[in-house]
This record gives structure tokens, C-alpha cells and sequence, in this order.
């Protein structure tokens, strides 16, 4: 019997503290990156913003969040040249002692293509670093397996030959840099042997 009494009295007093202190618990909206190797990235929850620049792994928003607010951290602005998502981004303040989202950043990637002419029979086999594309006969148009990062550089080569033709990757646009589309430039002329 005693300890029925003691519960209203003891929630009583704790519900009297904490408006003592200003009401509600507050929380820091935070969380950590992973990979963030580029300037550019600007978080937001709700009208918060915040900049973050490359090589952070935490961020925190200033501004705190009372118990029983919403939050939903979005990626306002993508860095340069990367792409980011969020986990565990969104929810209610006070459902978990901590509000730590996950930011993880990639680079971005582009495939690596372009146009063949005289291929007239199979066996035609292209390679970019370990990516190994076989190019079907009467074909006009290529793209390898796989994708490359932005920055990252790559070259074409004929890595076998189809019976009865010499294919040659055309000088100048075998090979570069990556930018920031897809290259569909990569000339492949095949002629009998």
C-alpha cells in the first residue's frame, strides 16, 4: 500500500523539477560521416541549417530540440562531386536517449562507353583496369561494365580480337579523366585483317 502512494508523490516531484528547469529535456540533433572527402555539403533540419566541410565525421546542429519535436535531417546540399544519404534521420525527440543519425558519402560514378563500326562477327573483348566488356557482332554501340569515380582516370584497350578483323581503340578517346557525366566518346574502328 505504501509504495502506491509513493509512485503519484515521486512523479509529482519529478514533473515539479523539471519545470523548475525550464520544462521539457532538450536534445542535440547529431550524428556521424563516413567518406566525406569534398566541400559542398550543407545538412538541414527543418529551417537548421548547417555547413559541413570535408573531412568532418561528426556533426551537431546548434540549435537543440525540446521532448516530443520532430526532427528530420535532410541533405540540403550535396558535396562536390559525391553523392550522401541518411539513416536514422527522422523521428521524435525523446523516443531515444540520443538523436545520432548516419551521413555516408560516396563518390560519384560514371560509366565509360561509345560507338564500334565494322564489327561483323563476335569475339571482340575491350578492358578498363579490371572491368572486361565482350562487344556482341554487328554492334554500334558499347558501354563497360562497371563505372569509374569521378577524378579517377581510365583507358580503353582492345583486349582480344574477333576472328578475321583488327579493332583499334581510335587515338583520343580511348582514355582521360572522369568528369562529371558519363563518357559516350570512346571510338572502336574494326577492319578486316
Amino acid at each position: 500500500m505504501k509504495l502506491s502512494c509513493l509512485r503519484p508523490l515521486a512523479a509529482l516531484l519529478l514533473t515539479l523539477g523539471l519545470a523548475a528547469c525550464g520544462g521539457k529535456a532538450s536534445y542535440d540533433v547529431s550524428g556521424t560521416i563516413s567518406n566525406l572527402n569534398t566541400d559542398g555539403l550543407v545538412l538541414a533540419n527543418g529551417g537548421d541549417t548547417l555547413p559541413v566541410p570535408s573531412g568532418k565525421t561528426a556533426f551537431t546542429f546548434i540549435k537543440r530540440i525540446d521532448y516530443g519535436t520532430d526532427y528530420n535531417i535532410t541533405v540540403q546540399t550535396q558535396p562536390a562531386h559525391m553523392t550522401c544519404g541518411i539513416s536514422g534521420g527522422s523521428g521524435s525527440a525523446g523516443h531515444y536517449i540520443n538523436i545520432s543519425a548516419a551521413v555516408t558519402c560516396s563518390q560519384n560514378r560514371y560509366t565509360v562507353g561509345g560507338t564500334v563500326s565494322g564489327l561483323t562477327v563476335d569475339g571482340l573483348v575491350l578492358i578498363n583496369g579490371s572491368a572486361i566488356t565482350t562487344v556482341a557482332k554487328d554492334a554500334t554501340t558499347f558501354t563497360m561494365a562497371g563505372s569509374v569515380d569521378y577524378g579517377s582516370t581510365y583507358a580503353i584497350s582492345v583486349s582480344a580480337q574477333p576472328k578475321g578483323l583488327e579493332c583499334k581503340v581510335q587515338p583520343g578517346t580511348g582514355g582521360g579523366t572522369m568528369g562529371e557525366a558519363n563518357v559516350t566518346s570512346v571510338k572502336i574502328a574494326c577492319n578486316p585483317v
